[in-house]
C-alpha cells in the first residue's frame, strides 16, 4: 500500500471572524512544515447556483470527499470552536487532532507546540467583514500570529501590526478615504507581487473558501464589484457587458505573473469577455464546490478501458441512416467549471437510469477533483458505469473558462494543449475528449461564426469537431477541414447569459429546432440549473420530457439518440451526399430569442 502523505485540516464555521486568520496563519505554518494544508467550514447551505454557502453537505458529497481525504493522507485536525457536521466523524476514524481551541490564540499555542516549531513573536490584527480573505499574503508571507480586530490576544509581550488603526501597532495599511475593495486589493497584491505566482478574483465568500489553495498555489486575490453601465451603449445585454472596475488590471496582473488561469468567481460573463480578450480564462470556484480542492494534488490515473464511443454506428452504417431520413440527437451539457462537479454527477445516474446519450463539457480539473466518481465514464454499463453513454468534451480552452472569439488564438491553441494533456495523463487517450464545445465563438449582435484563426487554433491541439454557438438553427457546417468539422447547433433560442445558445423545456423542441430529414439536433442545456439538486426538486419533471423525446424514436422512427462525435461524423456525411445547404447560404438571418 503507498504511504498516506501529511495533510491538515482546519474545521472551523465560515460565519467567525477569526476564520479568515486562523486558516491563513495555519497555512503558512503548514507550508513551513513541508505538509499539505485543506480546511473545511461549516455554514447553512441552499445548494443554489452561485450560492454564498455553496453546496449542501449530502449533494455536495463532503463526507464521500472527506473519506477520500483519509483514504489519500494522514490527516491531522486543527478544530477553531466545536464541528457538528464532522466531530464524530474525527473521533471514529481515529484522526489527530493537532489542536482544538475556541479562541484563535489558544489554537495558535497548541498548534505551534504539535508542530514543534517557535511561535512568532509579532501579532497582525486586521478588520473584519470584507477585506479580511484578501489579506491572505500579509498573512502568509509574514512570520505573525493574525487575528480580527477585537480578539482576544496572547497575553505576553509582542510586537504588533495592523491592518487597520491600531494603538501602539506599526501600521501596515488602512483603508483610506477614496479607497474601495478594488483599489486595497490591487494595493495588497502589488505589495507582495515579486511572492505571487497567479491571482484569484472573486467575492469575499469565494475567497474565504480557497484560502488555502491560495497559499499553496501563492495566488494574490482581488475583487471590485461590476461599474455600472449607460444604458445607451448595450448592445445585447447588461450581463454580457457589464466588468469588475478591475477586470483589465486583473488580467494584466495575471499574465504578469505568468498564469493566465484566474481561479474564483466572475461578477458578470462580461468579465469573462474582458479576460478572454487578453488570452486569461477563469476556473469558476463555489464554497464547497468541492469540498477538498487539495484532492488534485494527488491525482488518480484511470484503469485502462475501451474509449467512450464504444457500440456507436460506424459511416457504412451512418450512410444507410442518412438514405433512410434519419436524423441524429444528442444533447450537449454547458459546464467545465470544477463548481459544477455534482450537477454532472446527478446526470450521470440520469444516463445510468434512461439510457440517454449525451456529450458533457468538460475542463481538467474535473478530473483531479471527482476523482473516483468521474471514471465511471470509462465503466462499462453492466457494471454500474456509463461507457458508450457519455462523451466528454472539451469547453471553453479546457483550463478555465473563456470566450473563444476575441481570445488570442495561439493563447487558446495552448490552452486546449496543456488542458489535453494534463487530461490524458489521468484518463488515458481512449478517454481523453477529442471534440470541443465552445463557450462562445460567436459575436453575439450577429451571432457569425469566429475567425478562420480561431477554429485552427482549436484543430491544432488535436480535436477533431467543434459544436459552435454561431448561427443556430437549420443544420450548417460552419468550417471543414480534414481534421475537423465545425458544426452549428440546432435550437434557435438565443439567450442573455451563457450558455448563449440553449434550451430548457420540451416545448422550446418543438418551436425552435427546424427539423429537416436526413440531419441533426444538437442542443445545449445549462448543466447547474437543471441537475443542482434544488433545481430537480423544483423542475425534475419538466426536464424528464427532454429525456423523455431525446429517448424516444420519434412517430415514425425517424430519430437515434447518439453521441456528440458520432453527429459529427455524420455531418460530413449530409455535406458529402449533397443534404445540406450550400456553405455561401450560411449568412442568411437567425432571430435573437
Amino acid at each position: 500500500m503507498t504511504q498516506r502523505s501529511p495533510l491538515w485540516l482546519f474545521v472551523g464555521s465560515a460565519g467567525d471572524p477569526a476564520t479568515p486568520y486562523v486558516s491563513s496563519t495555519l497555512a503558512r505554518l503548514a507550508d513551513e512544515t513541508g505538509v499539505l494544508f485543506e480546511q473545511y467550514l461549516e455554514s447553512s447551505r441552499d445548494g443554489t447556483l452561485f450560492a454564498q454557502t455553496g453546496s449542501t453537505v449530502l449533494g455536495g458529497g463532503h463526507h464521500l470527499q472527506f473519506n477520500y481525504l483519509c483514504a489519500k493522507h494522514e490527516v491531522t485536525a486543527f478544530v477553531l470552536g466545536r464541528s457538528e457536521v464532522l466531530d464524530s466523524t474525527l473521533r471514529a476514524f481515529g484522526l489527530t487532532v493537532g489542536a482544538c481551541a475556541g479562541t484563535a490564540a489558544v489554537l495558535y499555542a497548541q498548534a505551534y507546540a504539535y508542530a514543534g516549531r517557535e511561535s512568532p513573536r509579532t501579532v497582525l490584527v486586521g478588520p473584519t467583514g470584507d477585506l479580511a480573505p484578501y489579506l491572505v499574503p500579509e498573512i502568509a508571507y509574514r512570520d505573525v500570529l493574525a487575528f480580527p480586530h477585537g480578539a482576544t490576544l496572547p497575553a505576553h509581550d509582542m510586537a504588533l501590526a495592523a491592518y487597520t488603526s491600531v494603538d501602539g501597532a506599526t501600521t501596515i495599511d488602512t483603508w483610506a478615504d477614496g479607497d474601495d475593495l478594488g483599489s486595497v486589493t490591487l494595493r495588497i497584491a502589488d505589495r507582495w507581487r515579486h511572492r505571487a505566482r497567479a491571482v484569484c478574483f472573486g467575492d469575499p465568500t469565494a475567497v474565504l473558501t480557497q484560502l488555502p489553495r491560495l497559499v499553496r498555489e501563492r495566488r494574490v486575490a482581488l475583487y471590485a464589484p461590476p461599474q455600472s453601465q449607460d444604458p445607451a451603449q448595450i448592445r445585447v445585454s447588461p450581463y454580457t457587458e457589464e466588468t469588475s472596475a478591475i477586470a483589465e488590471a486583473t488580467a494584466e496582473l495575471a499574465l504578469d505573473l505568468g498564469n493566465p488561469v484566474l481561479i474564483g468567481r466572475q461578477t458578470s460573463d462580461g468579465d469573462i469577455f474582458a479576460w478572454s480578450r487578453h488570452g486569461v480564462c477563469i476556473q469558476i470556484t463555489e464554497p464547497n464546490r468541492p469540498a477538498f480542492p487539495v484532492v488534485a494534488e494527488t491525482p488518480q490515473p484511470w484503469a485502462p478501458a475501451p474509449g467512450f464511443a464504444e457500440g456507436e454506428y460506424s459511416d457504412s452504417e451512418l450512410r444507410g441512416l442518412a438514405a433512410q431520413g434519419v436524423v441524429l440527437t444528442t444533447i450537449l451539457w454547458h459546464s467545465g467549471e470544477i463548481a459544477h462537479n455534482e450537477s454532472m454527477l446527478n446526470l450521470l445516474d440520469l444516463v445510468g437510469t434512461t439510457g440517454l446519450k449525451m456529450g458533457v463539457g468538460v475542463h481538467d480539473a474535473r478530473y483531479t477533483t471527482a476523482p473516483q466518481q468521474w471514471e465511471l465514464l470509462a465503466v462499462s454499463t453492466d457494471r454500474g458505469g456509463v461507457r458508450g453513454l457519455v462523451e466528454p468534451v472539451l469547453h471553453s480552452g479546457g483550463l478555465g473558462v473563456l470566450a473563444e472569439y476575441d481570445c488570442p488564438p495561439h493563447m487558446l491553441a495552448e490552452h486546449c494543449a496543456l488542458a489535453l494533456e494534463r487530461i490524458r495523463s489521468i484518463a488515458g487517450p481512449e478517454h481523453t475528449p477529442h471534440g470541443y464545445y465552445a463557450f462562445c465563438d460567436t459575436d453575439l449582435e450577429s451571432l457569425a461564426p469566429a475567425s478562420d484563426s480561431v477554429y485552427a487554433a482549436i484543430e491544432s491541439a488535436g480535436l477533431s469537431y467543434v459544436v459552435s454557438s454561431a448561427r443556430p438553427g437549420r443544420n450548417r457546417i460552419l468550417r471543414r477541414t480534414d481534421g475537423c468539422v465545425v458544426i452549428n447547433q440546432t435550437a434557435r433560442s438565443v439567450a442573455h447569459a451563457s450558455p448563449f445558445v440553449r434550451i430548457t423545456t420540451e416545448e422550446e423542441l418543438h418551436e425552435d429546432v427546424p427539423m429537416v430529414r436526413p440531419g441533426w439536433v444538437v442542443v445545449t442545456l445549462d448543466a447547474p440549473v437543471i441537475a443542482f439538486g434544488p433545481y430537480i426538486w423544483r423542475h425534475g419533471s419538466r426536464f424528464m420530457r427532454v429525456v423523455e423525446w431525446f429517448t424516444a424514436p420519434g412517430p415514425m422512427g425517424e430519430r437515434r439518440n447518439v453521441l456528440p462525435s458520432t453527429v459529427a461524423r455524420y455531418a460530413r456525411i449530409l455535406q458529402d451526399e449533397g443534404w445540406l445547404p450550400s456553405p455561401r447560404s450560411s449568412a442568411g438571418p437567425t432571430r435573437h430569442a
